[in-house]
């Protein structure tokens, strides 16, 4: 079995034929290896006296590399131990799907204050429908065995009804009823992606997306982002190169908060009709702009583009109801129609009642009475992080339930190891990336709780885990 020596002997003999000093092409050699998956997230490497002596160098170039190493995030290290890589190696080789999704996902056993997961307590309309649903539905509840399996009637007139409302020309048969967003993402993403081509997506982005491009053999091919959000001019040269069947895109984008200008998406589009890549644009958080004007559908936008419109019921109504849906074209619509119904037989056909009756009588109220809510825990927590001498950097998101919050100095997987430890988990931005060792200093910081809760978390977290 080669040694860690071994392997970056190997590969030091190749960046010695570069240029620049001997400490900054071992600094090189070891990056290259982590990229590479040779050497993982948390392997030990020799001690600068070792290292030095198996590779025939001077101490002094091992320690200046070392130092290199830590500066960059690469490696981290305790007094006494031997060197580790850190959490800049640990990318997407280094989380699998299940890693991903794990991290947004409350336990059986709830914890103090849950900032992992970014689902909303029910608005009032759905606590008055689950209380009395026979008022709701004008009679009996319960009706024929329970199932719709293939989506009810009128839940399905009544989402094709909001589509328009938003100017996508949906028709009925185009739509299909999910249990759940997340369904709608992987009925279509295992439908159309291949493994002869990856799925293009943002480089920062919704854990539960990298599960369904494992389950089609196929994967993602990361986007360019800034600060500011998605870089459109890089993202539609990438897939005019690359030509990907499939790209994944979001309204507001899950952590950041950002989202794309109209004129950027009318180029985005265009080019992923020129690559002939199906754009899916995952508008589950799409109602939910901070300035109450949320951008319009993708398929709304008169391109040639083909669009899958993916929406549900979660993040402005609840989870609980289990209710999303994609639009697509008649054909590809019956196909996956039928699937999902073979997978779970559909969300409980009482549900999908109840949802139709929101959808087309409490919508305007309810997105009203989210964003409300939503303002006044954004406040609070920027209060509580402002009391609690935070230095934490924050991205001011242009819609959606996340802060995405820069640790300065810290390892997000240190800081959220300790959040968890006091009862308050965070989901470190590794699990949102797609590039190993993106996100490494960053976190998500949901503010869907009340004021109250999210003043226990700030306070909690400042307390036992900064």
């Amino acid at each position: 079995m080669r040694t860690t020596a071994d392997q970056l002997s190997g590969v030091l003999d190749h960046w010695k034929s570069g240029t620049g000093p001997l400490y900054q092409q071992l600094a090189d050699a070891i990056v290259s290896l982590a990229e590479a998956g040779s050497l993982e997230h948390g392997a030990r490497l020799p001690s600068e006296r070792a290292l030095a002596t198996q590779l025939h160098l001077s101490r002094n170039t091992v320690t200046a590399a070392y130092q290199r190493l830590r500066d960059q995030g690469w490696l981290e290290a305790s007094p006494g131990t031997a060197p580790r890589l850190g959490m800049r190696s640990r990318g997407v080789s280094a989380l699998t799907a299940h890693d991903r999704f794990s991290r947004i996902l409350v336990g059986q056993d709830p914890p103090l204050v849950a900032l992992n997961t970014a689902s909303p307590p029910p608005v009032p309309a759905v606590s008055e429908a689950l209380a009395r649903p026979e008022e709701l539905l004008e009679g009996v509840a319960a009706l024929g065995n329970g199932y719709a399996a293939l989506g009810d009637r009128d839940l399905t007139l009544a989402v094709t009804d909001r589509l328009r409302a938003q100017g996508v020309p949906a028709r009925a048969d185009e739509v299909v009823i999910t249990s759940g967003a997340q369904q709608a993402l992987w009925l279509a993403v295992t439908a159309l992606a291949s493994s002869s081509t990856p799925v293009a997506l943002e480089s920062i982005t919704y854990p539960g997306i990298f599960d369904a491009i494992a389950a089609a053999g196929s994967r993602p091919l990361a986007l360019p982002m800034t600060d500011a959000g998605l870089d459109v001019a890089g993202a539609a040269k990438l897939l005019r190169a690359a030509e990907p069947d499939l790209a994944y895109l979001t309204t507001f984008n899950n952590p950041t908060g950002t989202a794309v200008a109209e004129a950027d998406a009318i180029a985005l589009l265009e080019a992923a009709a020129a690559s002939g890549t199906t754009v899916i644009d995952d508008r589950t958080l799409g109602e939910l702009a901070h300035d109450g004007n949320p951008p319009r559908p993708f398929a709304a936008l008169g391109t040639r583009a083909s669009v899958i419109t993916v929406g549900g019921m979660s993040k402005v109504f609840w989870g609980g109801l289990r209710i999303g849906w994609l639009h697509t074209n008649a054909t590809l619509a019956a196909q996956l129609r039928h699937r999902r119904a073979a997978m779970d037989l559909g969300s409980p056909a009482l549900f999908q009642r109840i949802g139709a009756v929101l959808l087309r009588e409490r919508y305007d109220e309810s997105v009203a009475w989210r964003l409300a809510s939503l303002r006044e825990s954004l406040a609070a927590t920027r209060a509580a992080i402002a009391d609690a001498g935070l230095d934490w950097e924050v991205c001011e998101p242009a819609g959606g339930p996340s802060l995405w919050v820069r640790t300065p100095g810290v390892s997000a997987e240190r800081f959220a190891e300790r959040a968890e430890r006091a009862g308050v988990p965070v989901v470190p931005g590794a699990a949102f990336s797609v590039l190993p060792g993106g996100g490494a200093d960053r976190f998500r910081l949901p503010f869907y709780l009340p004021p109250e809760q999210m003043r226990l978390g700030i306070k909690t977290l400042a307390a036992r885990a900064a």
